[in-house]
């Protein structure tokens, strides 16, 4: 399947507009799953894949270079630098597929370990710093685990303003860059930080942000930078989905002015998914999925989202407008009980 390519601003890396996030990845617990999942993903024609240091605890920039080794010409890989899994993320790294088995198992606590999982614990990541010495240190190590002379893309790792010494970090930045180890470089996190971030350098080629149907991409990005957007999904498909199932009134409203099911948690995802296409549609979003189905749906969804005509988004602007009137607005509560 061919899939969408954009020119990422001036960085001169052309790549699929729907890339594949491998910090998901590790929800299988099996190698052979992770594997295959990746396989899936590059058959169904994306050519985009996020890594870094931490993604596995230590493990996703090994598995995917060894999937990528013999792909590389055809692939653009992100990784990034100023993170590093602990000794003791390290060693959970290989204990991890007989606790997340057990956690299968036992659902209750399952739930109660997923619940917190989304915010990296000190215990298992540590910022190991965003100066010269250390992105040398991890840009060295990334290749070697990546298998690889080169990244696309090489990136500050949601770094806190007062950690990043910008003028240090840009002259080695630039540098690997003269020097053909990266393509182009930039800053991940969230928008409000990586803005106040970009604004200590002279320009950032690339801004990799948490963006969603309720916090779309800022226009203050500027010209020349290119855009890559994760978090599309995770945040807002509870909310909205909680909001439709709350009661009959709401389910037949939205129902009704989109023609789909959007209690349904697999209609609502490809809503958003379209609408981060929509809001982005010059750049990259990252999406990723331990299921083969959710990974065919996404790229099928990247597929039309060039080809529809503004008839054609009739239910997703009738899906926008109701997210705006009912999740946005201060009669949201009443409006969901209704």
């Amino acid at each position: 399947m061919s899939l969408p390519v954009v020119d990422l601003g001036g960085t001169g890396n052309k790549t699929t507009t729907l890339g594949f996030g491998c910090a998901t990845l590790f929800r299988a617990p099996d190698p052979a799953e992770r594997l295959r999942l990746l396989h899936v993903a590059y058959e169904a024609g994306i050519r985009h894949f996020d890594v870094a240091p931490i993604y596995g605890l230590g493990r996703a920039e090994s598995e995917l270079g060894r999937f990528i080794r013999s792909r590389r010409t055809e692939v653009t890989v992100t990784t990034k630098f100023g993170r590093s899994p602990t000794s003791a993320g390290r060693y959970l790294a290989r204990v991890q597929r007989p606790v997340r088995h057990l956690l299968r198992s036992q659902q209750a606590v399952g739930d109660h370990v997923r619940a917190h999982a989304a915010t990296p614990s000190r215990l298992l990541y540590a910022e190991v710093g965003y100066d010269a010495a250390s992105a040398k240190r991890s840009l060295r190590n990334s290749l070697r685990r990546l298998r690889t002379d080169y990244v696309d893309f090489f990136l500050l790792h949601d770094p806190a303003p007062e950690s990043v010494r910008s003028a240090e970090i840009c002259a080695f930045l630039e540098d690997a860059r003269t020097a053909g180890l990266i393509r182009s470089w930039g800053i991940t996190g969230v928008p409000e930080v990586t803005a106040e971030i970009a604004q200590s350098f002279r320009h950032v080629p690339v801004q990799q942000i948490r963006s969603d149907i309720f916090t779309p991409p800022s226009a203050s990005i500027p010209d020349g930078s290119a855009l890559i957007t994760f978090g599309v999904i995770g945040t807002p498909l509870a909310r909205i989905v909680q909001h439709v199932r709350a009661s009959d009134a709401a389910c037949e409203r939205w129902n009704t002015a989109t023609g789909a099911d959007c209690g349904d948690p697999e209609v609502t995802a490809s809503f958003l998914l379209r609408a981060a296409f929509q809001a982005n549609s010059d750049g990259v979003v990252l999406f990723g999925a331990t299921r083969s189905q959710h990974i065919s749906t996404a790229s099928a969804i990247a597929g039309q989202s060039r080809r529809l005509v503004a008839t054609e988004n009739s239910d997703l602007d009738s899906f926008m407008s109701l997210v705006r009137t009912e999740l946005q607005t201060p009669d949201t509560e009443t409006r969901s009980t209704s």
